[in-house]
């Protein structure tokens, strides 16, 4: 661990940068997540790390290992070292930033009444299978899947047609439907729609095998929704849509 930390102080500018850049991607898809940190490292479930003390060290550690009983899973067994200290050099930019001022804040938009309730339902961090686990919006969300900008001319959203969803067949395991976030000669990172929470697989490019298409559609996404309350989501969509 100390010789990650020692090669990333020794990185030039334009080498740090990368890693940073890097490392805020790692942030938004594994960290930046509605049951967890909120974006650019404000609070969410979990505390805000803006402003943060800890040393390189010691976020290297607590990203690896987790926090026992805190709520803080280890990815240790799930990123890739580079990806680890990238995160961390992502994080580390964020210590001591003081929050933006009340004159340097660009004021919110006011969202009208008839779709507050819709936006509380697509950002509802307590529901399994909420749209805001896969779906970004107004820098809230996860960038999991597609921009739902162009889902405002569905008012019926469990039939919204998803061309991108690929199947997955790792070595020994059981083929399950993803969404692919990485293919390289590297690796390959794959969110993994099997279950109501994505969750993120990094394999090997021979150890699984992408096949274009799958049987997965939509409507299991929002499964944990009643046709009510999606309605109340088509709304807020809208307004989203119509306020850009």
């Amino acid at each position: 661990m100390r010789a990650l930390l020692l090669l990333a102080a020794a990185l030039p500018l334009c080498a740090q940068d990368a890693l940073v850049a890097r490392g805020e991607k790692v942030f938004q898809t594994s960290c930046s997540v509605p049951y967890c940190h909120g974006p650019n490292g404000t609070a969410g479930r979990a505390p805000k790390l803006v402003g943060h003390s800890f040393t390189a060290r010691e976020l290297s550690n607590i990203v690896s290992d987790g926090i026992a009983n805190k709520g803080m899973p280890a990815f240790g067994a799930q990123l890739p070292a580079d990806d680890i200290r990238a995160v961390v050099g992502y994080i580390m930019t964020l210590r001591g930033s003081a929050p933006a001022s009340a004159s340097q804040t660009v004021a919110a938009r006011t969202v009208p009444e008839d779709a507050q309730s819709g936006k509380a339902l697509f950002f509802d961090a307590v529901r399994m299978g909420g749209c805001g686990r896969c779906h970004e919006l107004e820098k809230r969300g996860s960038r999991v899947a597609t921009d739902l900008k162009t889902a405002a001319a569905h008012t019926d959203l469990r039939s919204i047609e998803v061309h991108h969803v690929m199947t997955a067949q790792p070595a020994g395991e059981s083929a399950f439907p993803v969404l692919v976030a990485e293919q390289s000669q590297k690796r390959v990172r794959v969110f993994d729609l099997s279950s109501p929470l994505p969750v993120l697989r990094t394999f090997a490019p021979d150890a699984v095998k992408l096949t274009a298409g799958s049987a997965w559609e939509h409507r299991e996404a929002v499964s944990g929704y009643s046709d009510a309350e999606l309605q109340e989501i088509a709304k807020y969509l809208q307004w989203v849509a119509a306020a850009k």
